[in-house]
């Protein structure tokens, strides 16, 4: 499957079912409510601590399962987005695929602590509240008053977000077993399969066998091979496509939601500050949220599936081939 069409399909995927998509935002809707409180002028810090626990961890498990089960059912080949059944099941991969973006994420855990250790908890309740609005002239501060581990944790995250990607990817491959995502593959059988016969020397050793090879002896293992199936050119130019489209959708959301807010406030006779927010608050998490997640999951699932395809075709022209040689 080309890019384009990989691309073209993901966009037009969200609004395969209408209603799927409105029940998918209200799910998202209360995984946020707890920031809403950040605009309580006497808003008790502890009260937000547990509420963000709960809509994080509980119901945003049933966000994080149902963006797996998009992954799983685009793997076999379904058009549609797929039906809210089996919560347990759906609650139980969310709590998988937060697993596996902990572990992936933990240097970026770690500057984030130590960036909110001296920044206090006054810079913590407005980084929430630009991320949870989109407001940049809040993020924007926080992030130059600290450039340099924002900087560090920014560049992990480019580099290991395609690698979380196609680790939940392999794990619906292998109906939700975790340990797929965590594959490592041993260095020593690496090794083994290094050729230096390359038309290009060392360079092309360098670029496409060493470089791989370190990143999989210490993130990917079966993922590895699937990524190898895609090939590093397609996959790249996939990520930045991808990403490209992905920001562009927010940026033109985020703008659409501010005006869509002012006029209706300004319709109803109702335009205060406050109102602004809370309406903000509903639409972003309803329209904006759930089509930018189910986008980037389509996606996702359908250059894998694109990898396995060539991963299967090229055992099966092996086999062939070793058959056909065979006396």
């Amino acid at each position: 499957m080309r890019i384009k069409e990989i691309l073209t399909d993901s966009l037009a995927y969200p609004f395969s079912n209408g209603i799927r998509f409105f029940v998918f935002g209200i799910i998202i809707l209360i995984s946020l409510s707890q920031y809403t409180v950040l605009y309580l002028d006497n808003m008790n810090y502890l009260i937000f601590i547990c509420l963000d626990v709960i809509g994080f961890l509980v119901v945003g498990s049933f966000v994080r399962g149902y963006l797996f089960r998009i992954i799983s059912e685009s793997l076999t080949d379904v058009d549609e987005l797929p039906d809210f059944k089996d919560w347990q099941k759906m609650f139980i991969d969310g709590i998988k695929v937060f697993i596996v973006n902990f572990i992936y994420l933990i240097p970026v855990i770690l500057i984030s602590i130590s960036v909110l250790r001296y920044s206090g908890l006054a810079d913590l309740k407005t980084i929430f509240a630009g991320l949870s609005y989109l407001n940049f002239d809040l993020l924007s501060y926080e992030v130059f008053s600290h450039f340099i581990p924002v900087v560090i944790a920014l560049l992990y995250l480019v580099m290991i977000i395609p690698v979380i990607l196609m680790a939940v990817s392999n794990m619906a491959y292998t109906n939700g077993k975790l340990s797929a995502a965590f594959k490592f593959r041993e260095i020593i059988s690496n090794l083994a399969k290094l050729s230096w016969n390359r038309s290009t020397g060392f360079m092309w050793y360098f670029c496409y066998d060493l470089i791989p090879i370190i990143i999989g002896f210490f993130v990917l293992d079966e993922i590895l091979e699937k990524i190898y199936s895609i090939g590093w050119k397609k996959l790249i130019i996939w990520y930045i496509a991808t990403g490209t489209i992905f920001l562009i959708i927010t940026f033109i959301g985020y703008f659409m939601v501010n005006i869509s807010s002012i006029s209706i406030l300004f319709g109803l006779h109702l335009c205060t500050i406050s109102n602004y927010n809370i309406l903000r608050t509903l639409i972003m998490p309803l329209v904006l949220f759930p089509y930018l997640s189910i986008f980037l999951s389509r996606s996702t699932a359908l250059i894998y599936d694109s990898a396995i395809k060539s991963y299967l075709g090229s055992e099966n022209y092996i086999n062939y081939q070793s058959h056909e040689e065979s006396p």
